[in-house]
């Protein structure tokens, strides 16, 4: 009795009546029932990391029929451990009153970061991101498929550790951080020009503040040169000339004390990366 009634509870706390709760387990049973027709037997279908509480199973209208596909993920355990695994997903389209496999693809990694959806070219139609960890070092590689004439088409890949949806004007970036050294990262702020991603200025002020409170939280626990290279390249893109510069001398000058040479002389090129920049914007 006590269960029945935190249960109602719940329900109202949610507004939630428990004929929507039935309808919407109902509705998971019958997608959970389609997918395992065409998921292979020896797999299993797995969530991704991100986007947060993204589940296995998403429902996108590709060709805007007003019949939404279904896109699941799904995992094939490596035979031997600790081998790899196959990280996959497909996309499952309602043709009559039959479901049909239209589209499938897998990669081989130790994890699924991400499975979402995003309008990276700005067409009106969101493209498929894939993420598949491929190892602590080596990080995640992302894979976006456009939908076009009825196929899915790869048409970029990207690498990275950490990334993040951003909204820009019709189209959607990707804000990319790739580790550098320990826990420090090299951010970019890419957009899809019509061709491929490229380096997005306007994107990158925008996102920069971001970046800036990682690494002055970063700093003020531990005052270490490469925070500081990592803050000063930030910078440079964010056309922060001042501010870099500064990163550029406190950094060096922390790698002169410990005698690292070869640093100095990164943060020297660094340096020279910044003037030339300086110039191009000056011109």
């Amino acid at each position: 009795m006590k269960k029945i009634m935190q249960f109602t509870l719940l329900l109202a706390t949610l507004n939630l009546s428990p004929i929507f709760v039935q309808a919407d387990e109902k509705l998971n049973d019958e997608l959970m029932k389609i997918v395992k027709e065409f998921t292979p037997s020896n797999a299993l279908l797995v969530n991704p990391e991100k986007p947060f509480s993204t589940q296995s199973i998403q429902l996108y209208d590709f060709n805007h029929d007003e019949q939404k596909e279904i896109i699941a993920t799904f995992e094939i355990k490596a035979k031997e451990q600790p081998n790899p695994s196959q990280f996959g997903v497909m996309v499952l389209k309602k043709v009559n009153d039959d479901w049909q496999k239209v589209w499938e693809t897998k990669a081989q990694g130790v994890g699924l970061d991400f499975s979402g959806l995003a309008d990276i070219t700005g067409d009106g139609t969101k493209e498929y991101l894939f993420g598949v960890t491929i190892g602590a070092a080596a990080g995640n590689k992302l894979e976006i498929f456009q939908f076009s004439d009825n196929s899915f088409k790869n048409i970029a890949d990207v690498l990275y550790h950490k990334i993040d949806l951003l909204n820009g004007n019709q189209k959607e970036g990707l804000a990319v951080w790739r580790r550098y050294l320990a826990d420090s990262y090299l951010v970019d702020v890419l957009k899809w020009n019509s061709e491929k991603l490229v380096h997005d200025k306007e994107l990158y002020s925008k996102y920069y503040p971001v970046i800036e409170k990682f690494y002055n939280n970063k700093i003020s626990k531990m005052n270490a040169w490469f925070y500081w290279y990592c803050l000063a390249d930030a910078q440079i893109k964010a056309i922060l000339f001042e501010e870099a510069s500064k990163s550029i001398e406190k950094g060096s000058l922390l790698a002169k004390k410990l005698s690292m040479p070869e640093v100095v002389q990164t943060f020297n090129e660094l340096s020279d990366r910044l003037e030339v920049k300086k110039k191009r914007l000056n011109n």
